[in-house]
């Protein structure tokens, strides 16, 4: 039977691919899970994931074309990977950052000066030790060389809260943490990835919370680069009334005017909206991402054991691959680039 699904694909890919609606061919950056990708202001393509207690980090050039041999950036490292848990990447101008959380539960930064080649490795980012046991931590880059990082954090009374420290000389220093958020009904979704943007000096978290009883997804808004916590909002119309953690918390990006695009879970459906609007279904499905383009936003997701697509101004639904955890960026020539891990290797292709 599973067979016979994997010729289903490939049949359903192809004839995608006849239509002129499937993406270029995947390649391959090597054996791998759960990668994180990021692209800098010159189209540069960096992608970090995991293999086993190594951890790996991958540039393209070319658009996407072609990735070299990655670069073992740490070999000897037991850290948190898994159920969306694994490394982290964002890029500026002069820096790459890549964060990643180490068994006993702290949150590890490792850094390149672009200008000079030189990485600056293992630097603790929690400033009270062993409280992101969990081991999911989210990473963006804002303007030159300042970066955030966001947890969850159990410091204090062990429920999970939202902690954030920012760096402002490209990871080598990082801030006394800050709780950003804690639920008044004692915990955050204790398994659920968020995630972090920051555009100028708005920062936004996606996550999900944990409110009597409900596990709806929330966003938290900085006006003031994480410094005070303007809003905190509910995503959505619905409600999910869950006792156990769905271990999914979805995905965001910022548009072109500076809103924020969401997609996330509720129960079996994806739902993609934008904040104080309705919510619109997407497709069944889990492990939601998104990035924006000029045209609008595009849509990755899990189903069925594949990775599956929505571009902007095309209705159909586009069949990128088998495998899971899929990541979405978007180049500077609008051109929409996904990874994923596809049967131990980690893949990408343009979609567009």
């Amino acid at each position: 039977m599973k067979r016979c699904y994997r010729y289903l694909l490939l049949f359903c890919f192809t004839f995608n691919t006849l239509l002129g609606l499937a993406q270029t061919p995947a390649t391959s950056l090597g054996a791998g899970v759960h990668p994180s990708v990021s692209v800098d202001p010159t189209g540069g393509i960096h992608v970090v994931f995991g293999q086993k207690n190594k951890l790996l980090y991958a540039v393209s050039t070319d658009g996407g074309r072609t990735f070299p041999q990655p670069l073992v950036v740490d070999s000897l490292l037991a850290f948190q990977i898994g159920a969306s848990r694994g490394p982290q990447i964002a890029v500026t101008r002069t820096n790459v950052v890549i964060t990643v959380i180490d068994k006993p539960g702290n949150v590890l930064v490792y850094t390149l000066a672009r200008a000079t080649g030189n990485w600056t490795r293992r630097t603790r980012v929690n400033d009270v030790t062993d409280v992101a046991k969990e081991g999911f931590v989210t990473l963006a880059a804002g303007t030159d060389s300042t970066f955030y990082a966001v947890w969850l954090d159990l410091r204090g009374d062990q429920r999970n809260k939202l902690v954030m420290a920012r760096s402002t000389d490209g990871g080598q220093a990082w801030s006394a943490n800050q709780i950003l958020y804690q639920s008044p009904d004692g915990t955050v979704c204790e398994c659920c990835q968020p995630t972090v943007l920051a555009h100028a000096d708005t920062v936004r978290v996606l996550f999900r919370n944990n409110l009597q009883g409900a596990r709806d997804m929330y966003l938290l808004t900085s006006l003031d680069g994480g410094t005070t916590v303007a809003d905190t909002a509910k995503l959505g119309q619905g409600t999910w009334l869950l006792k156990g953690c769905p271990m999914d918390g979805g995905g965001m990006a910022v548009d072109t005017d500076g809103v924020a695009v969401t997609i996330w879970r509720r129960d079996d459906w994806l739902y993609r909206v934008r904040p104080g609007e309705l919510e619109m279904a997407l497709a069944k499905g889990k492990n939601g991402n998104v990035t924006t383009t000029a045209s609008g936003p595009a849509y990755v997701w899990q189903a069925d054991g594949s990775v599956w697509g929505q571009l902007p101004g095309q209705p159909e639904r586009l069949l990128v691959g088998v495998g899971a955890y899929p990541k979405l960026a978007t180049l500077p020539n609008n051109r929409v680039l996904c990874v994923w891990e596809q049967d131990g290797q980690v893949v990408a292709c343009l979609l567009n």
